[in-house]
């Protein structure tokens, strides 16, 4: 890009005799294109002339935009305003031309924009002397163009909107009687005048003509003191930006607009300063399309095979002050106006301070109404508080079990109900802010300092069996719970007790008598196995004796009596054999005599050879100075546990173990059979497994059953021994088969 100095020194040596006169513009031109960007030191891009006059800074901007939308490679821009006083002088143009030359001598230059008419106009006329071969895109082109397009050169055509505003101002004015068109003849907007001219003829035969032409002064202004009334105005003087004279085209519209509605072409001069409505084309549309040609140019396509574009739409702008002037209804408005100026209603007057009004009222509504929930909710909850207090108390005083409220902090009594006071024979005022230590009620001291080590510790303590001293000082029994509450802002203990002193009576007395019951059983047994061992298993050996006797006298020719006392001896034998296995199930001498381990090991291999079964016996640490009573019950329990295995398991392999256990002795009888559901059982609870229940409950032992079906069972007897028991470490090991 040239410097200033440079274009100045070439403008200069070449003796033009115009020069002082331009001699302004070229120093003008010259510092434009010296503000060019330098060339790109990497990747070439796209160079860009653009040349307007002065009046589409906006337009140019969004073209430049909507060009780089549609195409991505660098582009630079440099932008000649060719607005000047002097622009219509030939002599301008020629110098004007020159001194762009010398300053694009060295550049290459990929395209030319021309921004409206009269750059247009220079572009193609000077073209092959400035920029030789470059395509040409015009754009804010309202003025016809000629009927062959030059070569090289596209653009946007823009509506002139002259129709539009001439039937416009007779819509909103049907009684004008005139139309009178102050514009310019001759030079680069003659076009305009040349439109509403041709366009009025439409409406020769309602309104008349009236041409106002020339340049703003004085005597135009006369001219337009003797308009006619019914009179509307085309106002298309554009204002001077240079050399400004002492009476221009404002004044002109001041003047005009105060007396007659006033339309243009030109909506942005006339808007603001008086004049009513006007139409014209879409200027953003109309940069966005011809950034879209200057895209598909710098893209490699001929501008000649490019149709110009049609930009037809056009933009209607009214002044909302001078509608209410001139009584126009809005309703009268074509769809899409642009309504400039409009007075703020009340509420855009006020917009702000009415939305912070209204927010503050909101605000407020809203703290009034939390308020009020807040308080209608306190309300309810105390209104439920009191009918639950209110239940509670209820509850507390007329329970049938006694209820307690202590302090955690120190045990002292807060309250009591009645049935308190008749179980234990105090009344509530002889104890309130007393503790239970203080009126000796816990039989066991040391069992409530547990009790309130540990409900302080889980918070609630569930079924716990106390006995407590009643003021008579009988003892009684108690089963209660407790949980610890908050009593006004104080952590309690809330104690629910019943008296089950008759209820522990009633268990010890059918406790008692089913030992009664067993041990009568036992005796019973005892005495029927005896007599069966010692007196029919005697005498069916003595019938035994006596037909084996009567075969021997037999003479030997009698065999079939003989066969028959020989099957009468054999029936006998087994009798005999069966007798005496029930005598042993009965009672069984070696439990009496040697002990569970030696019983049980005879019973399971006898069992197992009589049913042809295998049972795997183990004991492990059995004490040798167990009670009778304890192995008495795990021999009865073994034995049920057995005969239910043989007879529901399905299988013929089992095991049997005694064990001693964490200070108890376990009897373990197992079996990988059919199994069962012991909820399903155990609701019926049948004869076996109560009498198992029933005879390990007398010995202080328990009966856990575990089962699933097709998972086998197991049943687990266990009973504690004594602390000072020591168990034997011998270890038995024995499979009968």
């Amino acid at each position: 890009m040239k410097s200033a100095s440079m274009a100045r020194r070439a403008a200069v040596e070449s003796g033009s005799p115009s020069f002082s006169c331009a001699n302004a513009l070229l120093i003008l031109v010259s510092a434009l294109l010296a503000l060019g960007p330098p060339v790109a030191a990497q990747a070439p891009q796209k160079n860009v002339l653009i040349l307007s006059q002065g009046r589409g800074r906006v337009s140019i901007n969004q073209m430049e935009a909507s060009l780089r939308a549609h195409f991505s490679e660098p582009v630079n821009f440099s932008i000649v305003d060719l607005d000047n006083p002097r622009f219509e002088q030939e002599s301008y143009q020629d110098n004007l031309a020159e001194a762009l030359q010398q300053g694009y001598s060295g550049e290459r230059l990929d395209l030319v924009v021309a921004v409206m008419t009269p750059p247009l106009q220079f572009a193609v006329r000077y073209r092959d002397k400035v920029f030789p071969g470059v395509p040409i895109v015009f754009m804010s082109i309202d003025s016809p163009l000629p009927a062959k397009m030059w070569p090289g050169v596209t653009g946007v055509q823009s509506a002139s909107g002259v129709r539009e505003t001439i039937d416009l101002a007779l819509r909103f004015h049907p009684d004008t009687q005139a139309v009178a068109v102050i514009s310019k003849a001759s030079g680069p907007n003659k076009h305009w005048y040349i439109a509403e001219h041709s366009e009025l003829l439409r409406h020769q035969d309602k309104v008349r003509e009236i041409d106002l032409l020339g340049p703003a002064s004085p005597e135009l202004l006369q001219r337009v003191a003797e308009l006619p009334p019914d009179t509307v105005v085309l106002f298309q003087l554009y204002p001077e930006d240079a050399d400004q004279p002492a009476f221009g085209a404002l004044d002109v519209l001041a003047s005009v607009a105060q007396r007659f509605p006033t339309y243009s072409i030109l909506p942005h001069i006339i808007l603001g300063r008086g004049g009513v409505a006007g139409a014209s084309y879409d200027p953003t549309k109309d940069a966005v399309l011809a950034g879209e040609l200057a895209a598909r140019v710098l893209s490699g396509e001929r501008a000649d095979s490019i149709p110009v574009v049609q930009n037809s739409d056009s933009i209607v702008s009214v002044d909302w002050r001078q509608l209410r002037r001139w009584h126009i209804p809005e309703s009268a408005l074509p769809p899409g106006t642009r309504v400039l100026y409009r007075d703020p209603t009340l509420w855009e007057q006020g917009r702000k301070y009415f939305l912070t009004g209204i927010a503050v009222i909101l605000v407020q509504s809203l703290l009034i109404f939390g308020l009020f929930w807040q308080r209608t909710r306190r309300r309810k909850a105390e209104l439920k508080l009191e009918k639950s207090e209110e239940k509670f108390s209820k509850a507390f005083r007329q329970s049938p079990f006694a209820i307690t409220i202590v302090t955690a902090r120190d045990g002292c009594y807060v309250d009591v109900n009645g049935t308190f006071e008749v179980q234990t024979g105090w009344k509530r005022d002889e104890i309130i802010g007393r503790t239970p230590l203080e009126i000796d009620l816990w039989v066991d001291p040391d069992q409530r300092t547990t009790f309130m080590s540990e409900l302080r510790e889980k918070g609630n303590i569930r079924d716990l069996e106390v006995k407590f001293r009643r003021k008579d000082g009988q003892i009684r029994t108690s089963l209660g719970s407790a949980e610890m509450i908050e009593v006004n802002g104080e952590l309690c203990a809330l104690s629910v007790i019943a008296d089950v002193t008759e209820r522990k009576l009633a268990e010890e007395a059918i406790s008692g008598f089913g030992r009664r019951l067993i041990e009568a059983q036992e005796t019973e047994r005892t005495r029927i196995a005896r007599e069966l061992h010692d007196d029919i298993n005697q005498r069916l050996a003595m019938v035994a004796v006596s037909l084996k006797m009567l075969k021997q006298g037999l003479p030997n020719s009698d065999q079939k009596t003989s066969r028959g006392i020989e099957e009468a001896c054999a029936q006998v034998s087994d009798l005999e054999m069966d007798i005496q296995t029930l005598s042993h199930r009965l009672h069984s001498s070696k439990l009496e005599y040697l002990g569970l381990e030696a019983a049980a090991s005879s019973f399971c291999r006898e069992l197992s050879e009589r049913q042809n079964v295998k049972i795997d016996f183990r004991c492990h640490g059995l004490p040798e100075d167990l009670s009778g009573d304890v192995s008495l019950c795990l021999f009865r329990v073994l034995q049920e546990a057995l005969h239910n295995a043989l007879k529901y398991s399905g299988v013929n392999q089992y095991e049997v173990s005694l064990d001693c256990v964490s200070q108890a002795v376990q009897l373990r009888v197992h079996d990988s059979g059919v199994g069962f559901d012991p909820k399903l059982t155990t609701a019926g609870l049948g004869l076996g497994l109560t009498s198992m229940k029933e005879r390990l409950k007398l010995v202080s032992g328990e009966l856990s059953i575990h089962s699933k079906p097709q998972e086998g069972t197991t049943i687990l007897a266990r009973i504690p021994i004594g602390q000072g028991t020591i168990p034997d470490q011998r270890t038995t090991d024995r499979a009968a088969a």
